[in-house]
Formats: structure tokens, sequence, C-alpha cells
């Protein structure tokens, strides 16, 4: 007689955040929980990206299109999936705020109340001159894996980066949306300073993973408030 298979009626939903896409996930099991372990263990940061999105296209039952996912989502996506895989909360060891303490307070983060939020949108679409302009997308999460290397100067990776999220180069006559790596990177290369920031302006906004908490120091007292941001803040 076949064993029983457990799990398979569990089902939670939530929204992708870029897309608002309504889906449908169940927890990580145990056969994905290996790999992750075993990702991040290796210290291995690109294999602990790509086993994070692995885990998440496993787990997500309606049709999931990873090329489509931001840097956002994945963050949000896995935070709840690992939620209801693992538990709802994180403990995590603030420092206190006033000078001259140097005590830790931990605090318990409910993951399953993190926002996605963007301080400070821009439009995504850029007027370079008066006859061109640019639409931006933020970065995805799989051009970020593909192009990261370690020791990878910061301005080198933003250059990579901005050549992935310029969607189309609009003209009065045409929207071109195909070129050669060679011809966007001659492009790129055209623009002032000031038309440059405006780009990287854009993908600076980049909605990203927030957390309020606040605690009272365990040794002085003292009231503090603090944001979590980014995947490594929560775990």
């Amino acid at each position: 007689m076949a064993l029983p298979k457990l799990n398979e009626s569990i089902r939670y939903e939530l929204e992708i955040p870029s897309s608002k896409k309504k889906i449908t996930f169940r927890p990580y099991f145990v056969k994905e929980e290996k790999i992750l372990l075993q990702a991040f263990e290796s210290k291995d940061e690109k294999l602990s990206m790509r086993a994070m999105i692995d885990t998440i296209v496993a787990c997500v039952y309606d049709t999931l299109n990873p090329k489509m996912l931001t840097t956002y989502d994945v963050e949000y996506l896995f935070t709840q999936i690992r939620a209801r895989s693992v538990g709802e909360t994180s403990n995590f060891n603030a420092k206190c705020q006033q000078e001259g303490c140097e005590a830790s307070t931990e605090v318990v983060v409910d993951l399953t109340s993190v926002e996605i939020v963007q301080d400070n949108p821009k439009s995504p679409t850029i007027e370079l001159n008066e006859e061109i302009s640019i639409e931006l997308r933020y970065p995805t999460y799989l051009a970020f894996i593909n192009n990261y290397k370690e020791g990878m100067s910061g301005s080198e990776f933003g250059m990579i980066m901005v050549k992935d999220c310029i969607v189309s180069i609009n003209t009065p006559d045409e929207r071109i949306t195909e070129w050669s790596s060679e011809e966007i990177t001659g492009f790129i290369d055209s623009m002032t300073t000031q038309q440059f920031e405006k780009v990287t302006e854009f993908i600076d906004s980049t909605p990203s993973l927030q957390k309020k908490i606040e605690w009272t120091c365990s040794a002085c007292n003292r009231e503090n408030k603090l944001t979590l941001e980014g995947l490594s803040d929560f775990f």
C-alpha cells in the first residue's frame, strides 16, 4: 500500500507586490529546506539567492515567471513562505540607540506583518531631452543574480543593472525595445551626468521590504525605534 502524502491541502494566499497578482502557495517542505540550508551554509551569496527563488517557484501553485519578479517581490514572497514554514516570528537583537549604552534587547518581529514600502517614488519615464525619453523598470531578481560577481565595484554593478532596467528608448517616430549589448552601452555612455543621475534615482527608489519596530532597552530603559529593511535585517 502506498504511503500517504502530507500537507498537500495546505494553501495560503498573498499578492505579488509589483504586479498585484494574487497567488496561492504552500510552506516549504523538508526537501526544500535541505537545499536552502546547504546554500546558506556554503556562504555563497549567488547560490543562496538562487535557492530562494527556486524555493518560491516550487511552493507557488500558480504559474510564476521568475524572470518577471523584482528584487522586492522575491524578498516579500520568500519572507511570507518562510513565515508559514518555520514560524511567523523572527527574533532580532536590537542594539540600544542611547549614546554610551551597548546593551542589546531581543525583539520579536511578526514576519506576516512586514510590508513593501517605497519612500520616494519616481516616474518610470525619463525625459532625456526634447526628443528622446526612456522607459524604466525596477531591477529584476534574476538580473541581480546573473550580473552579481563577488568583488565587483558598486559603480560597475550599477552600470550593468542600468542596462537591465531600460525597457524602451522612445523617439518621436518609434519605440525601440531591442538592441545589442554594444548599442545600449554606447547609448548610456552618451548620457550627460545629469541624465544618468535621473536613471539611477529611479533605480534607487526601488521599493523594499520594511518593518518598523519599537522596544525598551533592557539596560537603560530608553524607548527605541528602528526600521528593519531587506532580508538581511530579518534573518
